[in-house]
């Protein structure tokens, strides 16, 4: 037997009307010239050496679309075909890339090509109309990796190589067949001890089995038994696979039909699955009846799993096994075209590693490789299982975040990779250490394609190397410095929270009438040290966005129910205090559950204690998800309260679902109440509709001596937050309002002195 590496077919034709593209993959397929000159000086040196070679190409150039087709149909004519070729794309005055690709394919079908192609030249969906996008052809994007060109010659090559090896087989066996099946006796004998099935059927629709080899044992199968089985095709073919089968068979049955193949999945006895190919042909009488189907089934389970082996050499990166570039451009346009339809955003990262090629020149390409692989093994931590990452060529890698709901996500996983990649690295002995730069684009409506945006993150990925290096930049300056600025904002919090430069501040809840007061609502401040005391606007929708939200709200439920302890022992605690609760609190679950548990007890409180203040939309997404937090806050006697209500969807399913205690009318429900009929007819629907089912009033923003006179003519008792009253207090002033009682109305507000 013939030694199959010694007739591997490694013959590539470059086309490309570039001489010096030429010269490059001499370079990088065919490095023989420069090994033996290098090999002879150190003869000349050191002795006779072993040195051992790379195996290289047998490559051949044309310069325009016309003289490849040439040459493939020569090397055809001599029996010495090309077994793949590299094929630019823009090659004037001649045919183009795909110009070449359809009349090379007319001559060669066998021919592999990569296709070697720019941003700017055609779209996948642009090549997909003109040349059918199937294994025979890979995409190959400029600029060139060295690695990259290799990997591809040598998966298709192979490939060729295996197709080629397969179809010889298959020719052989199918002559063995015919030359030893002319009589039954001796067939049966040869076909025992064949890897090939032949079977026949009888030609009537349900094609019932006359004859099955016996060697089907090896699959685990009795042949009296399939035989005598009335559905003979279900106890064989999967499930999966038994329409496509199915719809085969059935074109037989035509008179004009002639012999097909077609693979399926063949059960075998144990349960297990073999991927066979299924070749047959009709049996006619003269007159053109279908008398028999007869069949050959061979096992192609091993080829199959060897192209899969190729298909996902030709997807990966050889040296780090990440997505290669084609594969992230695939990924990233199935995800452009599915934000376009409405799924999630998405974001594109470009990065690469500063100075890597001092690393290279100092401790060598070994090092340097080692250096990669682990830089792919720290990003592939730092990411979800559902974003991409790949490596683009040589240090550049690049990283597909998916299911990004805002730029700030984007900059927390930037620095966690900037984090991550600058740690020192144990390589070979070495001790390395790198920082990284990192471009990235967000997908926005007004994105004008997937390529662009790649592009997009590839020239932010130059300001941040250009702003010093070790750092990120989004392709917009305006999300750049709104992104900074909630990052910013979220870790000066975090100190904040640990070095007490919060203050909780409160709002009293009184009897619109009374003026009693009859809670008190906790509202957080930020002593910040440089930018003064600021209010929970400037800095709560941050720490929503990033999460920093839940400590927050943990210390808030501290300090209320710490004061509230104060108050109590002193004789002048309100009946509640009420607290802002979050989306991302809710999510917390029994975590959330569990601090109200234990906070209320450290303070010898009780659930009863706290209101919490909920606004609909959170209230809308809990309901959506199932959350069941609320309804077992409420078990425990905690009060619910619905925020802002008037403004967001003003649904009364809520007040079903939650057994919710208050509504909180909205400021700008009031406001419009005493200007239009419309809206103080909505107020007083929603002040009787609350008093029927036994639900509390808390009207906020009462500024006006008109808003307290409109809100008492409906009628109905209520409380009332606002400036008329009291603006938000400290805990000092808080506690005498609370040792008063009760607090009489104030000036109605200018300007200048509103809250």
């Amino acid at each position: 037997m013939s030694n199959p590496a010694a007739r591997t077919n490694r013959r590539i034709l470059i086309i490309d009307d570039t001489p010096s593209i030429h010269t490059d993959f001499c370079k990088i397929l065919c490095p023989e010239d420069l090994e033996d000159d290098l090999q002879s000086a150190e003869q000349a040196l050191f002795g006779d050496t072993i040195k051992p070679r790379s195996e290289s190409f047998d490559l051949d150039s044309a310069f325009q679309g016309q003289e490849g087709l040439a040459k493939v149909e020569q090397a055809l004519g001599q029996g010495r075909p090309y077994a793949m070729a590299f094929i630019d794309m823009r090659m004037p005055p001649g045919w183009d890339g795909l110009q070449t690709l359809e009349r090379l394919w007319q001559v060669d079908p066998k021919l592999q090509v990569a296709l070697c192609t720019a941003f700017s030249d055609y779209s996948l969906e642009e090549m997909n109309e003109r040349v059918e996008m199937g294994d025979r052809l890979l995409i190959l994007k400029k600029p060139f990796d060295a690695i990259e060109i290799r990997q591809l010659a040598s998966a298709l090559t192979v490939k060729w190589q295996m197709t080629e090896d397969a179809a010889l087989k298959m020719d052989q066996l199918e002559q063995a067949v015919e030359e030893r099946t002319r009589e039954l006796s001796d067939a049966n004998i040869i076909v025992q001890n064949s890897p090939t099935l032949l079977y026949r059927l009888r030609g009537e629709p349900s094609f019932p089995l006359m004859y099955i080899s016996h060697n089907i044992t090896k699959f685990g199968h009795v042949a009296e038994d399939l035989l005598a089985s009335p559905d003979w095709g279900a106890e064989l073919i999967h499930a999966d696979d038994q329409a496509k089968v199915d719809a085969a068979m059935a074109k037989v049955l035509d008179k004009d039909a002639e012999g097909a193949s077609i693979e399926f999945r063949l059960r075998t006895g144990d349960g297990q699955w073999r991927w066979v190919e299924n070749r047959y042909v009709p049996v006619r009488d003269p007159e053109g009846r279908l008398l028999e189907v007869e069949g050959i089934i061979i096992d192609i389970t091993e080829h199959k799993l060897a192209e899969e082996k190729i298909a996902l050499l030709a997807r990966t990166d050889g040296l780090t096994g990440l997505a290669n570039r084609s594969t992230l451009i695939e990924r990233l346009h199935q995800s452009f075209a599915a934000a376009r339809r409405g799924a999630s955003p998405f974001a594109v990262f470009y990065l690469d590693l500063d100075h890597f090629k001092r690393i290279n020149d100092t401790l060598g390409h070994p090092v340097g490789d080692l250096l990669l692989q682990e830089v792919s093994r720290r990003l592939l931590d730092c990411t979800r299982e559902n974003d991409v990452v790949a490596r683009l060529g040589g240090d550049e890698f690049a990283v597909l975040q998916t299911e990004m709901l805002d730029p700030t996500q984007s900059g927390a996983l930037a620095n966690k990779i900037l984090k991550a990649l600058v740690e020192p690295y144990q390589l070979d002995g070495n001790e390395v250490r790198i920082s990284s730069s990192i471009g990235i684009s967000t997908y926005a409506a007004d994105s004008e394609s997937a390529d662009s945006m790649l592009v997009q993150a590839d020239m932010a990925l130059y300001r941040s190397k250009d702003s010093g290096r070790n750092q990120y930049h989004f392709h917009s300056e305006e999300i750049n410095q709104e992104v900074i600025d909630r990052v910013a904002i979220t870790q000066d919090l975090k100190k904040a929270i640990e070095q007490n430069e919060l203050e909780l501040y409160y709002l009293p809840e009184v009897d619109l009438g009374s003026g009693k007061i009859l809670g008190m609502e906790a509202l957080v401040r930020w002593n910040h040290p440089e930018r003064g005391m600021l209010g929970a606007d400037m800095f709560i929708p941050a720490a929503e966005k990033t999460g920093t939200i839940v400590a927050l709200g943990r210390w808030v439920l501290e300090q209320a129910c710490r004061q509230m302890h104060q108050w109590r022992k002193d004789g002048m605690a309100p009946p509640v205090i009420a607290i802002n609760l979050s989306l991302a609190q809710l999510k917390s679950g029994s975590e959330l559950i569990r601090e109200v548990l234990e906070t209320t007890g450290k303070w010898g409180l009780s659930p009863a204690d706290l209101q919490f203040d909920v606004t609909e939309a959170t209230l809308a997404q809990t309901k959506w998800t199932q959350n069941d937090v609320l309804p077992r806050l409420r078990e425990l006697g905690v009060k619910i309260a619905i925020d802002d209500f008037g403004t967001d969807y003003s649904s009364f399913d809520y007040l079903k679902t939650y057994r919710v205690n208050h509504l909180k009318l909205a400021q700008s429900l009031i406001d419009h109440a005493t200007q239009d009929v419309e809206s103080a007819t909505t107020l007083r629907a929603i002040i009787n509709f609350a008093r029927e089912v036994g639900i509390g009033i808390i009207a906020e923003g009462v500024e006006t001596q008109e808003q307290r006179h409109s809100l008492m003519a409906t009628g109905s008792p209520m409380a009332a937050q606002g400036y008329y009253f009291s603006k938000a207090v400290d805990s000092h002033h808080a506690s005498e309002l609370l040792h008063a009682g009760h607090i009489a109305p104030r000036p109605t507000p200018t300007p200048e002195n509103r809250l």
